[in-house]
């Protein structure tokens, strides 16, 4: 039997997040800076707008959000995505306790 998770607030809300993305605009990857697109991307964002997600500030609620999401919409998270969730600080009783609050 795994311990309780020690999940903060905003870990919660960042699986929330990533749970209403994958049944609104999708997994896919975050938004890009303006700053960081081409001019074509630039311009192509203007005309057609951009539905892709903004990244959370913090690293950690990112990948929350991002291992929430994939979870949501029926996929395994990768195993890049577990290791990151690792080393910052998410314990396996964390990830099975957003595991079951995103599926």
């Amino acid at each position: 039997m795994l311990p309780a998770p020690s999940l903060s607030r905003q870990d919660w809300l960042a699986a929330h997040v990533g749970a209403h993305d994958a049944e609104t605009i999708g997994c896919r990857a975050p938004a890009v800076p303006d700053h960081a697109k081409t001019r074509m991307q630039r311009w192509m964002t203007r005309l057609f707008g951009d539905n892709a997600p903004v990244p959370l500030a913090d690293p950690r609620l990112e990948a929350v959000r991002r291992f929430a999401c994939a979870t949501r919409a029926g996929r395994t998270p990768d195993g890049l995505l577990i290791g990151e969730l690792h080393q910052r600080g998410l314990d396996e009783a964390g990830l099975a306790a957003i595991a079951r609050f995103a599926a």
